[in-house]
């Protein structure tokens, strides 16, 4: 092996690894086969037409072997997949980047990161194309692709490739993802507990059939009967709640900055803004206070008052991540974009559970179609056991982080899993089972972050996870750097500082702040606030805010 890597940091000539590279066009792999291998020296790589982001060039990028293939583990299941082999410096790892949404597309920007980092890269499909949810119409095979095979077999694929490459296997397998992604991630420990040594799930839609239940709730709730088209709450109203619940909860940290640190804390009460007489722009009529209240709550079984999905925390109501999104916070996903008339994600309802077109959500039965659901659907595709046992035993580590201002998974739901995993943990005390826990496994909140990335506060953390570039990579700055670090030297990260640019293209910095491990939280103690040590972690909800 050691010659080996010396002919690669050597920079073999493009000929000689050419042939290397379309060698693999010939590897035999169980259930898979390989279409294309292929040197990719031009050091840009741009989107292919069939792309979301078609045209969309990535730079800066080392020679490498390009390699793509199809694996059809069973009847029905075309699982296609990509794999990046650097020719030059390979670090023995493997990472595989995660999806999003339900759509087929390659995250190509976190592909070139592994890349630029001397990893071998990683994608799938998901095992169909598009994105929409027809791929899994009467094609159940399908629908447990998306949910947890497609990863797993990608891996095997992506393992076989590596090793007749490189004539070593990699030392290290890590998997980064975040929303679909860290869904993908928790149930790699949860379902394959030896396929990775390292994962990072972030905004994780795990609990999968609890997060489109909230997507009918929400509809449902900001709509009179019979009316599919006048929202009861306007975009307008959530942009008035947010702002009043950030002026009257964004201090609570010890600093006003736009960031409501740790929303669990912040008691605004919506029913200080209804109206006193007529609607209007400055109130909320009881109507709408209502839907706040069923938000803030999140859907109940109706049989016995038993919470389906967390609610909302304040704070995340009307966030803006971009400042050219169309729709502020939960109007992004309140409605299907398409078709605005029914709920967000209903054709998994309509199609996954109940197969039938015609099904009408307007008759939903906030009961025994609750388990209806969860009984048809949930052992595809969600991944919330809190039994991480064989993937702690084997040696495995694992990252969350959560946006505190997600407006498409309430952030409650990760604190909820992660206290799950706390209380599987050994230990005779509650301490006992923290200590346990956060040996292999811990949670990052990250205030004013939306949906994966973006919003009001310090979110470039990870050059793993999409739009999150640090300005530095390293183990403080780097969520991908701190995993490996903990992964292979035993270091376990306690914070990570995250930063906010004041113009994302530019890379000038605005503040930092630390991320601190979960229960503990940053809290301003003095000094300049735009520098991350003026912070100090604690644990906001014990008794005087104690380390």
């Amino acid at each position: 092996m050691a010659i080996l890597l010396s002919v690669f940091a050597l920079q073999i000539p493009l000929s000689r690894a050419a042939g290397r590279c379309e060698s693999l066009l010939q590897l035999s792999l169980p259930s898979v086969v390989i279409t294309s291998a292929t040197v990719i020296s031009s050091g840009t790589f741009s989107e292919l037409p069939s792309e979301p982001a078609s045209g969309k060039t990535h730079a800066r990028l080392p020679p490498y072997c390009r390699v793509v293939g199809v694996s059809t583990p069973v009847s029905k299941s075309t699982i296609g997949f990509q794999v990046w082999l650097p020719l030059q410096g390979w670090s023995h790892r493997l990472h595989m980047v995660g999806n999003g949404g339900y759509g087929s597309n390659i995250y190509y920007a976190q592909m070139s990161a592994r890349i630029r980092a001397h990893d071998t890269a990683v994608a799938t499909d998901t095992g169909h194309r598009g994105d929409t949810l027809a791929f899994g119409i009467d094609n159940p095979e399908a629908i447990v692709d998306w949910g947890h095979r497609a990863v797993h077999e990608t891996l095997m694929a992506a393992r076989g490739v590596a090793a007749r490459f490189y004539e070593s296997p990699p030392r290290w397998s890590y998997f980064s993802g975040c929303s679909t992604g860290g869904m993908q991630a928790l149930s790699e420990a949860q379902r394959y507990p030896a396929d990775f040594d390292g994962i990072i799930a972030g905004d994780p839609g795990n609990n999968r059939t609890g997060l489109t239940l909230s997507f009918l709730w929400a509809f449902q709730h900001n709509h009179r009967s019979g009316d599919d088209v006048h929202e009861i709450v306007p975009s307008a109203k959530l942009l008035l709640v947010h702002k009043k619940t950030l002026e009257a909860c964004d201090a609570l940290d010890g600093v006003r900055d736009g960031v409501i640190n740790d929303p669990r804390l912040c008691h605004f009460d919506v029913q200080t803004l209804r109206c006193a007489r007529e609607d209007n722009e400055q109130c909320l009529t009881s109507e709408q206070i209502e839907f706040f209240h069923a938000m803030y709550s999140g859907p109940r079984d109706m049989r016995n008052g038993h919470s389906i999905y967390p609610g909302f925390p304040p704070g995340s109501e009307g966030v803006i991540v971009d400042p050219g999104q169309p729709l502020p916070g939960w109007s992004e996903y309140w409605a299907n974009p398409d078709r605005p008339r029914e709920p967000q994600r209903v054709d998994l309802l309509r199609y996954w559970a109940f197969h039938d077109g015609n099904w009408d959500w307007r008759q939903f039965d906030w009961g025994a179609a609750v388990d209806a659901v969860s009984a048809r659907i949930g052992p595809a595709v969600d991944a919330t056991s809190p039994d991480l046992a064989a993937f702690r035993t084997r040696g495995g580590r694992l990252i969350l982080f959560m946006g505190w201002e997600d407006p498409v998974g309430s952030s409650l739901e990760a604190i909820e899993y992660y206290q799950q995993v706390v209380e599987q943990a050994r230990g005779e005390s509650l301490e006992a089972r923290r200590a346990a826990t956060l040996a292999f496994a811990r949670l990052f909140m990250v205030p004013g972050m939306g949906h994966c990335a973006g919003g009001p506060g310090a979110t470039n953390f990870s050059t793993a996870t999409r739009d999150s570039t640090p300005p530095i990579s390293d183990a403080r700055h780097d969520m991908a750097v701190a995993l490996q670090d903990w992964v292979e030297h035993g270091v376990a990260p306690d914070t990570l500082v995250a930063t906010r640019y004041v113009d994302q293209s530019q890379r000038a910095i605005a503040f930092q702040r630390p991320l601190c491990a979960y229960p503990k939280s940053a809290r301003y103690v003095g000094g300049d606030s735009r520098q991350a040590n003026s912070f100090r972690c604690v644990n906001p909800l014990s008794s005087g805010g104690n380390p």
